[in-house]
């Protein structure tokens, strides 16, 4: 088991725990910008925020994980098992808990973003519909040459034109940060499978040092009573 101080020990705890907090301030800061995707407030400037908040959360939970690990092979080895297990599954417990939030919101934004992408395109759609050529009077068929190419094209352009290079630029910065935020969910849901992972293994191996110890204390607590017993007949 790894050996280290008492007080960097609770240095540890107090790291994490700190940690787990900002996790979840960061998850209430995305949860306020998820709010304002799709409104006059949705800006390159949210986008970014966005991208710099969950680039943040990620190297935290990192951190965290990774002292989560090292507080459990300290703790499987300590003397003073029973007080840091508990503190240690609170904490565990505390960190899954955010890390299923923060999942949990990463996935909602990419549902909204990706939502608000072909809601626009359709609306721009929507905008010139083209008439089928069967509907078309007598003297327009025959204006367009007896067939709907001129005027299929006509619209095709109309339709281009409304379609600016603001939109454009739109379009591709939310398909930017829509791939962004689909590749963050996939290393937060790798972190918390490993996490999973480890929690489970070492909950093993400390449940059963703590189911020991509660087994050792009834032995003791039998044996006194069987050695009061017997004084009281001796006496």
């Amino acid at each position: 088991a790894t050996q280290i101080d008492p007080s960097e020990l609770q240095e540890l705890f107090q790291e994490t725990s700190a940690n787990v907090f900002r996790i979840n301030s960061n998850v209430t800061s995305l949860e306020r910008s998820l709010r304002s995707l799709g409104t006059s407030n949705d800006t390159q400037e949210l986008q970014d925020g966005l991208h710099a908040t969950q680039q943040e959360t990620n190297k935290t939970i990192t951190t965290s994980t990774k002292a989560i690990k090292q507080l459990s092979e300290v703790v499987r080895g300590s003397s003073r098992v029973r007080q840091e297990r508990l503190q240690l599954d609170r904490l565990k417990n505390q960190l899954s808990d955010a890390i299923q939030r923060y999942g949990a919101v990463q996935k909602k934004i990419a549902e909204k973003s990706k939502a608000l992408l072909p809601t626009g395109q359709r609306s721009t759609k929507q905008q010139s519909p083209r008439t089928p050529f069967s509907d078309l009077p007598d003297d327009e068929k025959i204006f367009n040459g007896g067939d709907g190419t001129w005027q299929n094209q006509s619209q095709d352009q109309a339709l281009l034109s409304e379609i600016t290079e603001e939109d454009l630029e739109a379009i591709r910065q939310r398909e930017e940060a829509i791939q962004q935020i689909e590749s963050d969910m996939l290393d937060v849901n790798q972190i918390i499978k490993d996490l999973a992972s480890m929690v489970h293994e070492q909950g093993d191996t400390i449940d059963s040092i703590e189911a020991n110890i509660e087994t050792a204390s009834s032995n003791v607590e039998s044996a006194n009573e069987q050695l009061a017993k017997a004084s009281q007949h001796q006496v």
